[in-house]
This record gives C-alpha cells, structure tokens and sequence, in this order.
C-alpha cells in the first residue's frame, strides 16, 4: 500500500526551497560583507535544509504553477551562488581572463 502524496507536501517542499533561498540571501549579504564566518554558518543551515529537501523530493509531485515557483527559486539560488563564488575566488575570474582572453572579450574559445 503506497501513500498518495498530500497537497502540504508539496506546500513543505516548496517552503524548504525558499528556506534555501533565504539562506543563500543572507550568505550572499555576508559574503558582500567580507564576513566569511557568517557565511559559513549560513551555508551549514543551507545543508541541513538541502538534506531535508533530498528526503522530501522523491515522495513529492509537485503541480506545474509550483514547479515554476520553484525553478524561480533555484534561478535566484544559482545567482546568488555565481557571486558569492567569484567573491570567494576572485583570482579564478582573472585566471580565465588570462587564458581564455577571446571569450572575456565575449569571442570563443
């Protein structure tokens, strides 16, 4: 006998990754700050709350109105990581700008 999943289950999922968001917000605010002690912090709530959504995921079909909702979230997700990323490691900007020359100067490789 399997279990339906619930229409909360899909409210829990998609609250879960706007917890995510909102800790990669505030690990984004720190990094901005040089605060890299916050940052750390921040990004040990985010793993327990990413551990939490890996459970969740699999037991949960989420409608399309939240699947939008949810793929906003992970685009915002994924740009407020791209920056605190280059804050981490600037030198990596540089380096590929030395060896790629032609695509920072929007060409290709």
């Amino acid at each position: 006998m399997t279990s339906e999943p619930q229409p909360h289950d899909a409210d829990t999922l998609i609250d879960l990754y706007r917890a995510i968001e909102h800790c990669s917000r505030a690990m984004l605010a720190a990094a901005l700050e040089g605060d890299w002690d916050a940052v750390s912090r921040e990004q040990q709530q985010c793993t327990a709350l990413i551990d939490q959504t890996r459970q969740l995921v699999p037991t949960v079909t989420l409608p399309k109105a939240e699947q939008r909702t949810r793929m906003q979230i992970m685009r915002q997700i994924l740009q407020n990581e791209a920056v605190i990323r280059r804050l981490a490691h600037p030198w990596t900007e540089r380096l590929e700008r030395q060896l790629f020359p032609s695509v920072a100067a929007g060409g290709r490789v």
